[in-house]
């Protein structure tokens, strides 16, 4: 008897085992889940994009992640020029963005692109970061603006203020050369 009885106890020891090893094994996979819940929660995360306001394009790199991002990085494909020639060299390397800051620059006037490249500024994007985990960060994305396509027609440009003082600005120097 007393064999049969070590033998149920060896089972049974051996079923509790099991199930305490599967039960270890689920709470390491929570525990795992939620330090890469916490992190994702606790991290930077930088966004380039482009942001039209009244008919003029401003380009906005952004961490709308909740921590400081360092070292970034963005490069773009094709070269990023508006309509004057210029290149936003400068903002290819940033030391570090605070959470939820945003760096926002002109980048040109929708009319005057359009007049130049006869479409949206489209680029392929690559920003790399560190977070505050020393975790490298790459992320890769297409931006454009062709969204707008449909909602141009809601508004005139002709109509804008800065148009207008464009226009007023290019009558003055004809009249300024007449008048030389």
């Amino acid at each position: 008897m007393s064999i049969v009885v070590d033998i149920i106890l060896t089972f049974v020891t051996a079923f509790m085992a099991f199930e305490t090893y599967k039960m270890a094994k689920s709470t390491k996979a929570s525990v795992e889940e939620m330090e890469i819940s916490r992190k994702e929660a606790n991290s930077a995360e930088v966004i380039m994009y482009f942001k039209v306001e009244s008919h003029r394009i401003y380009l906005v790199i952004e961490n709308v992640g909740n921590t400081i991002a360092k070292n970034v990085n963005i490069s773009y494909e094709p070269e990023l020029t508006n309509s004057n020639g210029f290149t936003f060299e400068k903002l290819k390397q940033i030391d570090f963005l605070p959470p939820n800051y945003q760096i926002k620059t002109f980048f040109d006037m929708m009319n005057t692109y359009y007049k130049k490249y006869g479409e949206d500024p489209k680029i392929n994007v690559k920003i790399s970061f560190e977070n505050i985990y020393g975790d490298i960060v790459k992320r890769e994305y297409k931006s454009d603006l062709d969204y707008l396509k449909s909602v141009r027609t809601l508004t005139s440009e002709k109509d804008s203020v800065e148009t207008s003082l464009h226009n007023i600005y290019k009558e003055m120097e004809k009249f300024n050369k007449k008048n030389n």
